[in-house]
């Protein structure tokens, strides 16, 4: 394992440590809330209001859309003396206000730190009592997951909780552009309606994680308030979607079949109309329809799936852990069960046991419904065959008998056509087999750059060209400077990386569209540069050579600095009528004479 994971696993341990080592005084003495029937702060200190203190450790009081205060009691000698952190895990709460209040000092409002997630920082004096106040607002389920965290434990915890968000975040994406790839590829729909069911749950992550109000659309706060019930219409407009095509559910396999279609479109409904909709309505909305959601994807399994097949059993496998995860959330939002680490992330973790097993599941579905039409085809060939055998003979036995001969001749040529269609396809499959093989022939194997073939092929033209046209062309011949140094010095591998290097630096610097950069030979490569004349071409070989020279390469795990010389040779049609075919060899002694001069120059023929 590499020093990254032993890393993780260390904080992981760390974190469980300290967790097991500390009492947490949240734990010890709970949290007290109470319905905000618009007190004020002072008024919520008093004695007589009726309080009550929540029955799980993190208060969630379901989808409550009025306000509420939360109280926390830290008795003297509970926590030790430093810097400590409350940390709300609840990114898309509405509205937070955070009071402290030290002994009998008056209250203070503490303004939260600039995170992804709420959190406020607490000072801990020795032999102090304290007091936590929060008002709370929310559009979705009101609920109050909090940590207080010493300030050394707190970035081993947030280090912990960034990284497994970002490993999910990461699988989720690479299974989407994964079966993008695949849709791309074969054309099938199914594989689409999944990059569409793995997008709506990515933009549900970053909604409800508070990613997207951080990074992405800060800038948008009405969106932010209905990004969660958004994304929550778009999971299940998708979901369902691609869980019906997998099953080719029916009405003749599924009795319920138009609910399950009805229950989809009401998904892709509330993403039109959410935006019309207040938050907490669209919210509480998206919430309840994702329970009838589960329930008609649960009832296609069980109609539809075999055990036997094994893309069933994947399909099976995979949407019972992602269908319970969105259960259990479900029931967490309501305030029917308490909230906690596995309530909060079973779906997500679930996603990704689904995503893996239903690209295999995907994969085999491919497989098996291309094995099908292969011996689809394969029958249907050897029918042919069997009926043209058949009617042959009857044709040799009963010579007189006109309806089979009749039957026998459109047989006959039934079976040419589908002859004929073959033969165009072989013939159009190895038109396109020559041209993919005159690409290959055209290029470098080391450089994949154009090789010395389609330079000469392709001067030919420019002469012609140049004969016909009198615009004048330039090539210029390059040479990487002392480059048996870097062989003898880094080995051959890093010569060829040297030389691919200063290849792609040079065609960086060249005219995408018309210039072109061929390998001659070695470390030698020619430039052709159509409608150029001197001065511009001159030009082109010092910005080569100066950009080369100040661009370090990376060879064998080292940068170094290489240096190229360059012979440059203006062709017009003069020179063409006196020197014709030496225009290589011009260039190539202008290219000696830098050499000569003392490399990493340019010299012109």
């Amino acid at each position: 394992m590499h020093s990254g994971g032993y890393r993780g696993w260390m904080l992981l341990s760390l974190l469980l440590l300290l967790g097991v080592a500390r009492a947490d005084p949240i734990e010890q003495h709970g949290w007290y809330y109470l319905k905000d029937n618009q007190y004020t702060l002072d008024e919520v200190q008093r004695n007589g209001l009726p309080w009550q203190k929540s029955r799980w450790q993190a208060p969630n009081l379901g989808f409550t859309f009025e306000p509420h205060w939360f109280r926390l009691q830290i008795p003297n000698g509970s926590v030790s003396p430093g810097n400590w952190y409350l940390l709300i895990e609840d990114a898309i709460l509405t509205e937070v206000r955070f009071w402290l209040v030290e002994g009998n000092a008056p209250p203070r409002e503490v303004r939260p730190a600039d995170t992804r997630m709420p959190l406020y920082p607490v000072q801990v004096q020795f032999g102090q009592h304290y007091e936590v106040y929060l008002r709370v607002e929310s559009n979705t389920a009101l609920q109050l997951p909090t940590k207080l965290l010493p300030e050394y434990e707190l970035v081993t915890y947030k280090e912990v909780q960034d990284t497994a968000l970002g490993l999910f975040v990461g699988i989720l994406f690479a299974m989407m552009l994964y079966n993008l790839v695949l849709y791309i590829s074969i054309r099938d729909t199914t594989f689409l309606l999944y990059v569409g069911h793995s997008l709506a749950l990515l933009f549900f992550v970053f909604s409800w994680q508070g990613l997207g109000n951080r990074y992405l659309w800060s800038s948008y706060p009405d969106l932010q308030n209905m990004s969660v019930a958004l994304a929550t219409f778009a999971v299940i407009a998708f979901s369902t979607w691609f869980c019906g095509v997998f099953l080719n559910i029916n009405e003749k396999n599924f009795k319920a079949v138009k609910l399950f279609w009805f229950i989809r479109n009401l998904g892709f409904v509330g993403i039109v109309i959410t935006p019309f909709l207040p938050a907490e309505v669209a919210t509480y909305s998206s919430s309840l329809l994702s329970f009838f959601a589960v329930l008609m994807v649960v009832s296609a399994m069980v109609a539809r799936v075999s055990l036997r097949h094994r893309p069933s059993r994947l399909f099976l496998m995979g949407w019972t852990m992602y269908v319970i995860g969105a259960l259990v959330m479900g029931l967490n939002k309501f305030g029917w069960i308490e909230v906690t680490a596995a309530s909060e992330n079973l779906i997500l973790w679930g996603a990704v046991f689904d995503m893996v097993l239903l690209c295999i599941a995907l994969g085999d579905k491919y497989h098996e419904e291309r094995n099908l039409k292969l011996r689809v085809q394969e029958m249907t060939i050897k029918a042919v065959r069997r009926e043209k055998e058949a009617k042959e003979l009857a044709i040799e036995k009963q010579l007189q008998a006109q309806r089979a001969l009749q039957e026998a001749a459109d047989a006959q040529e039934d079976y040419s056509m589908l002859l004929e269609r073959r033969v165009r396809e072989r013939t159009l499959e190895l038109k396109r087999t020559k041209q993919d093989l005159e690409h290959i022939s055209e290029l470098d194997a080391l450089t994949k750059l154009k090789n010395r073939r389609f330079l000469i092929e392709r001067l030919q033209q420019e002469q012609q060209a140049c004969m016909r046209s009198g615009y004048s062309f330039a090539l210029v011949m390059v040479d990487i400077d002392h480059f048996k140094q870097v062989n003898d010095s880094y080995g051959h591998l890093a010569g060829d990386e040297c030389i691919r290097s200063v290849g792609r630096l040079m065609q960086e610097q060249l005219r995408p569209d018309s210039d072109i950069v061929c390998r001659y030979g070695g470390e030698e490569f020619v430039l052709i540069l159509p409608n150029t004349g001197e001065p511009e071409a001159l030009q082109v070989a010092e910005r080569i050579r100066a950009y080369v020279a100040q661009t370090p390469i990376l060879c064998d795990g080292r940068r170094i600095m290489v240096t190229v010389s360059a012979g440059v040779m203006v062709v017009d049609r003069a020179i063409l009528c006196n020197q014709g075919e030496d225009v290589i060899q011009q260039a190539d002694q202008a290219l000696y004479q830098a050499k000569h001069q003392g490399r990493n120059c340019v010299c012109l023929a």
